[in-house]
């Protein structure tokens, strides 16, 4: 990756004078732009919590990213450091150097890309390359992308290459096909006021059996297809995918074919909306090497069917996508009062109150023998996953002062989510109490007080080892000058923990700058840590103690 720059610059060279007529038009409209991050921690020693130790007390992660840009050429480049990972990022992104670089050129028909690239075909079920900075991943794809246009509507996509694996790339070859059709676009007088898009996709892996014991496929296909209708007051989104056999070290290597379906419905009005879905995993986990865990290599996406908590406490039992096997439902209702009714009860501002729940099971089967088993596609699972039951209500009392309440109630399976299902943990049974207070004192300071209460059942019998478990009470006092500065004071206090030794208080104080595109955060104090998850996708973060400093800014 440290000698891509090179190849890059005599790349870009080559595609100008490739065209030596238009050379001046690909050059019109130069912009250069880009952004960069920055986050660094000094880690102290802390018997109480047990904070985990960094002998070099200092750690950074660090990102550039460049952009040049004209009319039909593009040109990438981001410069990574990590000096060394935070703790709770793989160790093996340890190291400097170009972690991204591409070039591309577009016009009204044909878009190609040659270096690295990020792409989704559909939700991502069998393919999504991504970078998401807070949960350590970025699975870039190394290779070549062709998209194309033939006519208004039409949108076919090829790419091979191979993903990023921290510095070095996997031992497998992907290769993948997409095509995406807008019916109203085709014909947009048959379907003017019927939008609706299909799609299907085809995703091939290629990698070499370098094992004795079984006989493993070297080429795994995946395919999937989809449709999407969006009218004023309703919409539906389905996706059925299918992968063929591929045993690897996370599905203790079966050899069943994999399946997927994902269903997104939604209805709304002024003021009123409902949202419902439903998805089955079954064996669907797709990666780049048969060998990888955590969060290496996905080749895939998942979508969760749960709701993404906000408050600190109940995001503490984040539950993440089991793409070897589970059923997942997800029901959310938004409902905003009438003026009428709002008038009634005194105020002539909007009150908003939100609803919902989700559930999530194992799949329905049946073992067959070491490498197989029967799956009942209608069937659901007798063990439970997660299961989570929420209401918010939201009314500003007057002009200044605003209100939230909210009441959050979880079963979460911590064998499943953080043991691999090994029986140790049990189920935590938890309810949560939540109230946020907004006063706006004028038009430059905002005070915002959040309060949080937690009564949590940990069924596990090894609860006295367990750092974090028990009743928690959360207290976050922030207070905003703007447009520049933000303090604010976070407690996190496990008063009900089983072992009187991590009966403590979790203080952190932060202090943020904005100046335009540019944003600096310094922090002290400890970190509860526990489970981070964006999307069903889930990463460790360990307690820790110490200083932060976090800066961002793009130009």
């Amino acid at each position: 990756m440290k000698k891509a720059s090179l190849f890059f610059f005599a790349l870009f060279e080559l595609i100008i004078l490739s065209f030596p007529i238009k050379s001046q038009s690909l050059l019109e409209n130069l912009q250069i732009g880009g952004n960069f991050q920055s986050d660094s921690y000094y880690y102290l020693p802390d018997s109480k919590i047990e904070a985990e130790q960094a002998p070099e007390k200092i750690l950074s992660n660090n990102y550039l990213y460049l952009t040049f840009s004209t009319n039909y050429i593009n040109v990438f480049f981001r410069f990574e450091s990590y000096q060394n990972p935070i703790l709770g990022f793989d160790p093996r992104y340890q190291g400097s150097g170009i972690a991204y670089r591409s070039v591309s050129y577009r016009n009204d028909f044909l878009g190609v890309t040659v270096g690295n690239f990020y792409e989704q075909f559909g939700s991502g079920m069998i393919l999504r390359a991504y970078e998401e900075r807070n949960l350590g991943i970025d699975n870039s794809i190394d290779g070549a992308k062709i998209e194309v246009n033939p006519t208004n509507g039409i949108t076919l996509k090829g790419v091979i290459g191979k993903q990023r694996h921290f510095w070095s790339y996997s031992k497998a070859i992907i290769r993948g096909l997409d095509l995406e059709t807008s019916l109203n676009s085709l014909f947009p007088n048959a379907f003017e006021k019927f939008p609706l898009i299909l799609g299907g996709s085809l995703v091939s892996r290629y990698q070499p059996d370098m094992d004795s014991k079984y006989k493993l496929p070297e080429n795994v296909l995946a395919f999937a297809t989809r449709f999407d209708l969006s009218l004023d007051w309703f919409s539906i989104n389905f996706e059925y995918a299918k992968k063929i056999n591929d045993p690897t070290t996370r599905n203790k290597y079966t050899y069943n074919n994999g399946d997927g379906i994902n269903l997104s419905l939604s209805t709304f009005t002024e003021g009123f909306s409902v949202l419902l879905n439903l998805h089955r995993y079954d064996n669907i986990e797709f990666r780049t090497d048969r060998e990888a865990k955590g969060l290496e290599l996905f080749l895939n996406y998942l979508p969760s069917a749960t709701k993404q908590h906000q408050y600190s406490l109940p995001a503490f039992y984040s539950p993440s996508t089991q793409g070897n096997g589970e059923v997942g439902i997800q029901s959310e209702i938004n409902y905003t009062l009438p003026k009428e009714i709002t008038l009634f009860f005194g105020g002539k501002f909007e009150t908003n109150i939100v609803a919902g729940f989700s559930l999530i099971k194992s799949i329905d089967t049946t073992r067959i023998d070491e490498f197989s088993y029967n799956s009942n596609f209608w069937g659901i699972g007798k063990e439970l996953f997660y299961q989570d039951v929420f209401f918010e209500i939201r009314r500003r009392i007057t002009k200044e002062f605003e209100t939230k309440l909210a009441y959050i109630w979880q079963i979460y399976n911590k064998d499943v989510m953080e043991n691999e299902g090994s029986p140790l943990y049990g189920k935590v049974k938890n309810h949560t109490l939540i109230g946020e207070f907004i006063l706006s004192f004028d038009k430059r300071n905002t005070l915002r007080l959040e309060l949080q209460h937690m009564w949590s059942k940990n069924d596990s019998t090894v609860a006295k080892e367990d750092k974090k478990n028990g009743n928690w009470l959360a207290i976050l006092a922030e207070h905003s000058i703007a447009p520049n500065w933000y303090f604010s004071i976070l407690d996190q206090w496990n008063y009900g923990n089983a072992n009187d030794n991590f009966k403590t208080h979790y203080i952190k104080a932060i202090v943020t700058y904005i100046q335009k595109a540019t944003r600096i955060s310094f922090g002290f104090g400890r970190d509860a840590g526990g489970i981070v998850c964006i999307g069903g996708v889930c990463r460790q973060v360990p307690i820790s103690y110490g200083f932060s400093l976090s800066i961002t800014t793009s130009f």
